[in-house]
């Protein structure tokens, strides 16, 4: 899921070094990026919130 050069924008996310390293885990058991898995997690939250 890799967007176009106009569309990318960086967000800073403070985390634990243990929470990252899960977090790039279950990256890869999925097979995506970490970025990909953020943006994969907050689709399905806000999909949550407005069901």
């Amino acid at each position: 899921m890799r967007l176009s050069a106009a569309m990318i924008e960086n967000i800073r996310l403070r985390v634990t070094q243990e929470e990252k390293r899960r977090f790039a885990e279950i990256a890869k058991e999925r097979g995506v990026t970490l970025s990909d898995l953020v943006r994969l997690s907050l689709t399905e939250a806000t999909q949550r919130v407005a069901a």
